[in-house]
């Protein structure tokens, strides 16, 4: 079974190696080849106009694990330094995304808005 219909044109690009090779089994399965499966694809995009489906990803999937694990400790340090300023009755910088500003909480509840 082929994909392919009507004139054809070479399409180059890069893939993960890993993915490539899973993709590549999974199409053997069904009985397809991997320029099938990415014909299928370029197909359900152009009649569709859109993705055939959900760009949902996991931040694990985008970023490569050594930059998850330096985000995870970035974010655990930043925590404990609030947790040690709001302790110590100290000013903390936040932002608020409804307003679109930073702004200054103090240790009493109180908003002091940057800028704006």
């Amino acid at each position: 079974m082929s994909a392919i219909a009507g004139e054809t044109e070479r399409v180059n690009f890069r893939a993960n190696q890993a993915t490539k090779r899973e993709a590549e089994r999974v199409m053997r399965a069904m009985g397809l080849n991997l320029s099938d499966g990415l014909n299928m694809f370029l197909a359900r995009v152009a009649a569709e106009h859109r993705v055939p489906f959900p760009l949902a990803m996991t931040r694990e999937e985008v970023l490569a694990p050594e930059t998850v694990k330096l985000a995870d400790d970035a974010m655990y340090a930043i925590s404990k330094e609030v947790s040690r300023r709001v302790a110590d009755g100290k000013p903390i910088a936040r932002y608020d995304p409804i307003r679109a500003e930073a702004y200054i909480q103090y240790a009493d509840g109180r908003k002091e808005y940057i800028g704006g």
